[in-house]
Protein backbone atom coordinates (compact mmCIF):
# COMPACT_ATOMS: atom_id res chain seq x y z
CA UNK A 1 0.00 0.00 0.00
CA UNK A 2 1.20 3.21 -0.63
CA UNK A 3 0.29 7.10 -0.84
CA UNK A 4 0.16 9.56 -3.64
CA UNK A 5 -0.62 13.24 -4.94
CA UNK A 6 -3.54 13.60 -7.54
CA UNK A 7 -4.01 16.49 -9.52
CA UNK A 8 -7.99 17.20 -11.03
CA UNK A 9 -9.22 18.08 -14.13
CA UNK A 10 -12.07 20.52 -14.73
CA UNK A 11 -14.32 22.20 -16.76
CA UNK A 12 -14.07 26.29 -17.34
CA UNK A 13 -15.60 27.65 -20.60
CA UNK A 14 -15.52 23.82 -22.00
CA UNK A 15 -11.84 23.86 -21.31
CA UNK A 16 -10.18 21.71 -19.09
CA UNK A 17 -7.86 23.23 -16.79
CA UNK A 18 -5.71 21.37 -14.06
CA UNK A 19 -5.05 22.13 -10.76
CA UNK A 20 -3.88 20.54 -7.40
CA UNK A 21 -5.80 17.39 -6.34
CA UNK A 22 -7.91 18.05 -2.96
CA UNK A 23 -6.77 14.31 -1.83
CA UNK A 24 -3.92 12.12 -1.09
CA UNK A 25 -5.04 8.68 -2.39
CA UNK A 26 -4.14 5.34 -1.67
CA UNK A 27 -2.64 2.90 -3.77
CA UNK A 28 -4.32 -0.22 -2.74
CA UNK A 29 -3.37 -3.13 -4.91
CA UNK A 30 -2.68 -6.10 -2.90
CA UNK A 31 0.95 -7.73 -2.41
CA UNK A 32 0.85 -11.49 -2.88
CA UNK A 33 2.66 -14.66 -2.45
CA UNK A 34 3.17 -17.89 -2.90
CA UNK A 35 5.47 -20.99 -1.82
CA UNK A 36 5.69 -24.13 -3.58
CA UNK A 37 6.97 -27.46 -1.53
CA UNK A 38 8.90 -30.28 -3.15
CA UNK A 39 10.95 -33.32 -2.10
CA UNK A 40 13.43 -34.06 -4.82
CA UNK A 41 14.41 -36.96 -2.83
CA UNK A 42 12.86 -39.13 0.31
CA UNK A 43 14.36 -41.16 2.58
CA UNK A 44 12.66 -44.12 1.10
CA UNK A 45 14.96 -43.21 -2.29
CA UNK A 46 18.33 -42.36 -0.38
CA UNK A 47 18.30 -45.88 1.47
CA UNK A 48 16.71 -47.75 -1.52
CA UNK A 49 20.35 -49.16 -3.03
CA UNK A 50 21.08 -50.48 0.09
CA UNK A 51 17.79 -52.06 1.46
CA UNK A 52 17.09 -53.43 -1.93
CA UNK A 53 20.56 -55.23 -1.55
CA UNK A 54 20.17 -56.57 2.13
CA UNK A 55 16.50 -57.71 1.31
CA UNK A 56 18.07 -59.70 -1.77
CA UNK A 57 21.44 -60.99 0.69
CA UNK A 58 23.71 -59.04 -1.45
CA UNK A 59 27.01 -58.11 0.68
CA UNK A 60 28.65 -56.08 -1.85
CA UNK A 61 30.04 -53.08 0.17
CA UNK A 62 29.56 -50.47 -2.65
CA UNK A 63 26.00 -50.67 -2.42
CA UNK A 64 25.59 -49.51 1.13
CA UNK A 65 26.07 -46.69 0.05
CA UNK A 66 24.01 -44.45 3.04
CA UNK A 67 23.22 -47.61 5.91
CA UNK A 68 24.30 -51.01 6.26
CA UNK A 69 20.56 -53.03 6.70
CA UNK A 70 21.13 -56.73 7.60
CA UNK A 71 20.29 -59.54 5.04
CA UNK A 72 19.21 -61.62 7.58
CA UNK A 73 16.19 -63.98 6.22
CA UNK A 74 14.44 -63.07 9.98
CA UNK A 75 15.19 -59.36 9.77
CA UNK A 76 13.58 -58.67 6.05
CA UNK A 77 9.69 -58.91 7.63
CA UNK A 78 10.67 -54.98 9.13
CA UNK A 79 10.70 -52.10 6.71
CA UNK A 80 13.79 -50.82 7.83
CA UNK A 81 16.07 -53.12 10.15
CA UNK A 82 19.43 -52.10 11.21
CA UNK A 83 21.88 -53.79 13.87
CA UNK A 84 23.42 -50.89 16.16
CA UNK A 85 27.07 -50.08 15.60
CA UNK A 86 27.25 -49.81 12.05
CA UNK A 87 26.98 -46.85 9.81
CA UNK A 88 23.73 -45.07 8.77
CA UNK A 89 23.87 -41.86 7.43
CA UNK A 90 21.11 -39.11 7.29
CA UNK A 91 19.97 -38.56 3.84
CA UNK A 92 17.21 -36.83 2.31
CA UNK A 93 17.09 -33.69 -0.38
CA UNK A 94 14.02 -30.43 -0.41
CA UNK A 95 13.52 -28.13 -2.00
CA UNK A 96 11.46 -24.84 -2.12
CA UNK A 97 10.32 -21.65 -4.34
CA UNK A 98 8.80 -18.64 -2.86
CA UNK A 99 6.94 -16.10 -5.42
CA UNK A 100 6.11 -12.82 -3.78
CA UNK A 101 4.16 -9.64 -5.45
CA UNK A 102 4.54 -6.30 -4.02
CA UNK A 103 3.68 -2.98 -5.30
CA UNK A 104 6.59 -0.20 -4.39
CA UNK A 105 7.34 3.29 -5.49
CA UNK A 106 10.79 2.05 -6.35
CA UNK A 107 12.26 -1.07 -8.32
CA UNK A 108 14.45 -2.33 -5.79
CA UNK A 109 14.82 -5.65 -4.15
CA UNK A 110 12.06 -6.24 -1.12
CA UNK A 111 13.27 -6.74 2.04
CA UNK A 112 9.28 -8.56 2.02
CA UNK A 113 10.70 -11.13 -0.14
CA UNK A 114 14.00 -11.60 1.79
CA UNK A 115 11.85 -11.96 5.04
CA UNK A 116 10.05 -14.62 3.76
CA UNK A 117 12.19 -16.57 2.29
CA UNK A 118 14.47 -16.86 5.43
CA UNK A 119 11.23 -17.39 7.35
CA UNK A 120 10.55 -20.63 5.45
CA UNK A 121 14.53 -21.93 5.44
CA UNK A 122 14.16 -21.47 9.52
CA UNK A 123 11.18 -23.69 9.59
CA UNK A 124 12.81 -26.74 8.56
CA UNK A 125 13.76 -29.41 11.02
CA UNK A 126 15.34 -32.60 10.98
CA UNK A 127 15.26 -35.08 13.83
CA UNK A 128 15.55 -38.32 15.47
CA UNK A 129 16.02 -40.06 18.41
CA UNK A 130 18.75 -42.87 17.16
CA UNK A 131 21.78 -43.27 18.98
CA UNK A 132 25.16 -42.39 17.38
CA UNK A 133 29.09 -42.53 18.59
CA UNK A 134 31.13 -39.56 18.58
CA UNK A 135 35.11 -39.48 17.58
CA UNK A 136 36.04 -39.89 21.12
CA UNK A 137 33.47 -42.99 21.62
CA UNK A 138 30.92 -41.39 23.68
CA UNK A 139 26.81 -41.99 23.14
CA UNK A 140 25.19 -39.24 21.19
CA UNK A 141 22.74 -38.17 19.44
CA UNK A 142 23.20 -37.06 15.80
CA UNK A 143 23.33 -33.16 17.14
CA UNK A 144 26.53 -34.40 18.89
CA UNK A 145 24.73 -34.04 22.58
CA UNK A 146 25.69 -36.96 25.18
CA UNK A 147 23.15 -39.29 26.25
CA UNK A 148 22.15 -39.81 29.79
CA UNK A 149 23.35 -43.40 31.14
CA UNK A 150 20.81 -45.76 31.81
CA UNK A 151 22.41 -48.85 33.27
CA UNK A 152 24.44 -50.74 30.75
CA UNK A 153 23.30 -48.34 28.38
CA UNK A 154 21.56 -44.97 27.69
CA UNK A 155 18.43 -43.39 27.18
CA UNK A 156 17.20 -41.48 23.34
CA UNK A 157 17.60 -37.74 23.42
CA UNK A 158 15.87 -36.76 20.22
CA UNK A 159 18.38 -34.54 18.84
CA UNK A 160 17.09 -31.87 16.29
CA UNK A 161 19.22 -30.26 12.99
CA UNK A 162 17.69 -26.54 11.82
CA UNK A 163 18.68 -24.43 8.84
CA UNK A 164 20.38 -22.12 11.47
CA UNK A 165 21.58 -24.83 13.68
CA UNK A 166 23.21 -27.55 11.01
CA UNK A 167 26.05 -28.78 12.68
CA UNK A 168 25.73 -32.37 14.18
CA UNK A 169 27.65 -35.25 15.68
CA UNK A 170 31.86 -34.56 15.23
CA UNK A 171 30.96 -31.73 13.79
CA UNK A 172 29.86 -32.16 10.35
CA UNK A 173 27.37 -29.86 8.43
CA UNK A 174 24.39 -32.11 8.02
CA UNK A 175 21.79 -29.45 6.63
CA UNK A 176 22.92 -27.49 3.82
CA UNK A 177 20.59 -24.39 2.51
CA UNK A 178 21.61 -23.73 -1.46
CA UNK A 179 19.95 -20.22 -1.69
CA UNK A 180 20.95 -16.76 -3.28
CA UNK A 181 23.62 -16.67 -1.28
CA UNK A 182 25.23 -19.76 -2.74
CA UNK A 183 24.07 -19.30 -6.29
CA UNK A 184 22.94 -15.61 -7.61
CA UNK A 185 21.03 -17.26 -10.43
CA UNK A 186 18.17 -18.97 -7.75
CA UNK A 187 16.88 -15.38 -7.27
CA UNK A 188 15.06 -13.42 -10.08
CA UNK A 189 13.20 -10.25 -10.47
CA UNK A 190 10.55 -8.87 -12.53
CA UNK A 191 9.69 -5.24 -13.06
CA UNK A 192 6.89 -3.99 -14.35
CA UNK A 193 5.95 0.22 -14.03
CA UNK A 194 2.37 1.00 -13.58
CA UNK A 195 2.28 3.38 -15.76
CA UNK A 196 0.33 6.97 -15.86
CA UNK A 197 -0.11 9.94 -17.83
CA UNK A 198 -1.04 13.42 -16.53
CA UNK A 199 -3.09 14.28 -19.31
CA UNK A 200 -7.14 13.86 -19.71
CA UNK A 201 -8.07 11.01 -21.26
CA UNK A 202 -3.98 9.66 -21.47
CA UNK A 203 -2.46 6.25 -21.35
CA UNK A 204 -2.81 5.18 -17.65
CA UNK A 205 -3.31 2.19 -15.93
CA UNK A 206 -6.15 0.87 -14.88
CA UNK A 207 -4.78 0.22 -11.04
CA UNK A 208 -4.78 4.13 -10.40
CA UNK A 209 -7.98 4.69 -12.10
CA UNK A 210 -9.19 2.05 -9.79
CA UNK A 211 -8.46 4.78 -7.13
CA UNK A 212 -9.45 7.69 -8.62
CA UNK A 213 -12.20 9.94 -9.40
CA UNK A 214 -13.83 10.20 -12.84
CA UNK A 215 -13.37 6.95 -14.33
CA UNK A 216 -15.39 3.73 -14.43
CA UNK A 217 -12.42 1.55 -12.64
CA UNK A 218 -13.86 3.52 -9.67
CA UNK A 219 -17.05 3.59 -10.04
CA UNK A 220 -16.80 7.49 -10.33
CA UNK A 221 -17.63 7.82 -13.93
CA UNK A 222 -20.06 10.55 -13.03
CA UNK A 223 -17.93 12.89 -11.70
CA UNK A 224 -16.69 13.38 -16.01
CA UNK A 225 -19.89 12.97 -16.93
CA UNK A 226 -21.55 15.75 -14.99
CA UNK A 227 -18.77 17.85 -14.07
CA UNK A 228 -16.28 17.15 -16.08
CA UNK A 229 -13.79 16.02 -13.33
CA UNK A 230 -11.41 13.34 -13.73
CA UNK A 231 -8.07 12.99 -11.40
CA UNK A 232 -4.74 12.25 -12.63
CA UNK A 233 -1.36 11.21 -11.07
CA UNK A 234 0.91 13.85 -10.48
CA UNK A 235 4.34 13.33 -12.75
CA UNK A 236 6.88 12.33 -10.73
CA UNK A 237 5.51 9.47 -8.79
CA UNK A 238 6.28 6.23 -9.87
CA UNK A 239 5.01 2.48 -8.60
CA UNK A 240 6.82 -0.25 -9.72
CA UNK A 241 4.77 -3.95 -9.16
CA UNK A 242 7.81 -6.18 -8.66
CA UNK A 243 7.59 -9.74 -8.88
CA UNK A 244 10.44 -12.03 -7.05
CA UNK A 245 11.15 -15.74 -6.72
CA UNK A 246 13.55 -17.43 -5.30
CA UNK A 247 14.20 -21.31 -5.51
CA UNK A 248 16.10 -23.05 -2.47
CA UNK A 249 17.72 -26.83 -2.07
CA UNK A 250 17.95 -28.17 1.44
CA UNK A 251 19.93 -30.88 1.57
CA UNK A 252 20.78 -34.01 4.46
CA UNK A 253 24.49 -34.85 4.63
CA UNK A 254 25.35 -33.17 1.37
CA UNK A 255 29.02 -34.93 1.03
CA UNK A 256 27.51 -38.58 2.37
CA UNK A 257 29.76 -39.16 5.75
CA UNK A 258 29.02 -42.30 7.67
CA UNK A 259 27.94 -41.61 10.98
CA UNK A 260 28.40 -44.65 13.67
CA UNK A 261 25.63 -46.10 15.52
CA UNK A 262 26.44 -47.05 18.99
CA UNK A 263 26.74 -50.74 19.46
CA UNK A 264 24.83 -50.18 22.61
CA UNK A 265 21.54 -48.46 21.17
CA UNK A 266 18.62 -51.20 22.61
CA UNK A 267 17.06 -52.85 20.33
CA UNK A 268 13.21 -51.14 19.59
CA UNK A 269 11.95 -48.90 17.03
CA UNK A 270 13.44 -45.13 16.45
CA UNK A 271 12.51 -42.61 13.74
CA UNK A 272 13.41 -39.56 11.99
CA UNK A 273 11.58 -36.65 11.09
CA UNK A 274 11.50 -34.21 8.32
CA UNK A 275 9.22 -31.19 8.53
CA UNK A 276 8.66 -27.64 8.39
CA UNK A 277 7.04 -25.74 11.59
CA UNK A 278 4.46 -23.26 11.09
CA UNK A 279 5.83 -19.70 10.17
CA UNK A 280 4.15 -16.95 12.07
CA UNK A 281 4.31 -13.91 10.00
CA UNK A 282 1.45 -12.08 12.28
CA UNK A 283 4.17 -10.76 14.45
CA UNK A 284 5.91 -9.01 11.16
CA UNK A 285 5.59 -5.22 10.55
CA UNK A 286 5.50 -5.92 6.78
CA UNK A 287 1.82 -6.32 4.28
CA UNK A 288 1.66 -9.60 4.64
CA UNK A 289 1.44 -9.65 8.27
CA UNK A 290 -2.29 -9.89 7.60
CA UNK A 291 -1.73 -13.96 6.71
CA UNK A 292 -1.33 -14.72 10.28
CA UNK A 293 0.42 -17.97 10.96
CA UNK A 294 1.16 -20.20 8.08
CA UNK A 295 0.58 -23.87 8.96
CA UNK A 296 3.73 -26.21 9.32
CA UNK A 297 3.78 -29.39 6.93
CA UNK A 298 5.48 -32.94 7.38
CA UNK A 299 8.16 -33.67 4.25
CA UNK A 300 9.50 -37.33 5.26
CA UNK A 301 9.67 -39.47 7.96
CA UNK A 302 11.11 -42.85 8.57
CA UNK A 303 10.98 -45.68 11.48
CA UNK A 304 13.88 -47.80 12.21
CA UNK A 305 14.05 -50.98 14.01
CA UNK A 306 16.90 -52.37 15.63
CA UNK A 307 16.89 -55.73 16.56
CA UNK A 308 20.58 -56.77 17.58
CA UNK A 309 23.76 -55.41 17.23
CA UNK A 310 27.34 -55.62 14.87
CA UNK A 311 28.56 -57.95 17.68
CA UNK A 312 25.91 -61.07 16.44
CA UNK A 313 27.70 -60.68 13.25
Amino acid sequence: MAYFFTGMWYNIRITLTPVDGKYQRTFKQQNSGDIQIKINSPMEIEYMQAREAARQGINRKDLYDKAVFPTDIDLQRFDYPIKSGYYFNPAGKYSFKVETVTYKPVPYDTQEHKDIVNAVINSFNYETDLMYINDYREAVNIKGELLPERGSTFSTRPGRLTARDNIGINGIELVTVLDRNSDESRYTKKVEEIYHEHISGGNTHEYWKMVMEGYEESNTLSSRDNYKYREYVKPGQKMYKITETTEVDIIINKDNINTFTHAHMPDGEYYIRVWMDNIDLGSSSHAYSSLGTLSGVMLDEMYITVKGSMYDD
